[in-house]
């Protein structure tokens, strides 16, 4: 009895590694032995029942994929990838709601590879955030979306304008308003005469200032209602914080740093600064720096 295409790619690892293998091109029968701890004699049978099914063809010793061949290992690599990404981090996926994902990036999710997982703990409660930090030392470029309103999360974005670093900044709505009224005149950062909460409530406004001046950055607002909790990529790292299942806000964050990892985390960015306003200069001067 003939088996399946898909017993063919998936029931015997030797046919599955080899196709994998030709994926980088052509290779002649020295390089597969080198390339694979398996005596040539169990390769015979391997090499000939992909050839059966026109997946690649041999001829002279040299192996080298199909057309069709070519086509299918793509796919079965982003299968294989998807399933992998699936297995190692499934408690996360298990736990958390990934609805603000679009369908077309929750099948890319392979693309993540090798991913981490921070879970902030005491006593360190600060320790996710240091290492995030860490990694957005020296980015040529940040985009990141926000969704939940910390004023040191705007002003280290300051900070990183002032060395030249672009920026692209997607704020909620309701961070935006939060935004708007904190630097108002006839609002206070924080009501109290003291002179240090004064001192701080100025070098606030100041770098506040700083984020909507700046030139090369773009800053939108989203107005929808589904969304991640914060995004943020860099030309170095992806990290990606999710609402879990029960809505409610445990600060976990998944984080890669493969290439591939970043280009799906510019492509989520992406989808929500298509479905966002951009902040026109008017919108800008009025978050400015205000002078008491």
């Amino acid at each position: 009895m003939q088996s399946s295409l898909l017993d063919t790619l998936f029931l015997s690892e030797k046919r599955k590694e080899l196709l994998l293998f030709l994926k980088d091109g052509t290779k002649n029968s020295d390089d597969i032995k080198t390339a694979f701890d398996f005596p040539w004699k169990s390769m015979i049978p391997q090499i000939k029942k992909l050839v059966e099914w026109d997946l690649i063809s041999y001829k002279n010793g040299i192996c080298s994929l199909t057309t069709m061949g070519e086509v299918i290992v793509e796919n079965m690599e982003r299968f294989l990838m998807t399933l992998k990404t699936h297995e190692l981090y499934r408690n996360y996926w298990l736990e958390h709601d990934l609805s603000p994902i679009p369908k077309k990036l929750i099948c890319r999710i392979g693309e993540l590879g090798h991913c981490e997982i921070l879970e902030p703990t005491l006593p360190d409660i600060f320790e996710q955030q240091e290492e995030i930090l860490r990694r957005m030392d020296g980015s040529d470029r940040i985009m990141t979306f926000v969704s939940v309103y910390h004023p040191a999360q705007l002003i280290i974005l300051s900070e990183f304008i002032e060395h030249g670093t672009r920026l692209d900044l997607i704020m909620t709505e309701d961070v935006y308003k939060i935004v708007k009224g904190d630097i108002r005149p006839n609002l206070s950062l924080i009501q109290n005469e003291n002179s240090i909460f004064t001192s701080l409530k100025e070098e606030y406004e100041k770098e506040i200032g700083n984020l909507f001046e700046d030139k090369l950055s773009e800053i939108f607002v989203y107005r929808g209602n589904l969304k991640p909790l914060t995004i943020i990529v860099t030309d170095k790292f992806l990290s990606m914080t999710l609402l879990s299942k029960g809505g409610k806000y445990d600060n976990s964050s998944i984080m890669s740093s493969e290439p591939s990892a970043i280009s799906w985390g510019e492509a989520l960015f992406t989808h929500y600064k298509e479905r966002s306003d951009r902040l026109t200069e008017t919108e800008r001067c009025s978050i400015r720096k205000i002078e008491n």
